[in-house]
């Protein structure tokens, strides 16, 4: 006797009961955590190549001019 479930087809309107995966304290975990961490605007700085500032080649120039300025004091 074969042990796995029937593979009959079901109707369109068969639907799994999903109550099964979330308990109520999963829902209310849930709940919670969306109250705690609501989203917020990010402002950020664009370089005019068009990466993040700062950019790679404006990273370099910085490290340049800084490591020039304790050379020479």
């Amino acid at each position: 006797m074969d042990d796995r479930p029937d593979d009959t087809a079901t109707s369109p309107n068969d639907q799994p009961d999903r109550s099964i995966f979330v308990s109520a304290q999963d829902v209310e975990d849930a709940d919670d955590t969306l109250f705690a961490h609501p989203p917020r605007r990010v402002t950020r700085w664009l370089c005019d190549c068009g990466e993040d500032y700062p950019c790679t080649d404006v990273r370099f120039a910085l490290l340049v001019k800084h490591a020039h300025a304790e050379s020479n004091p």
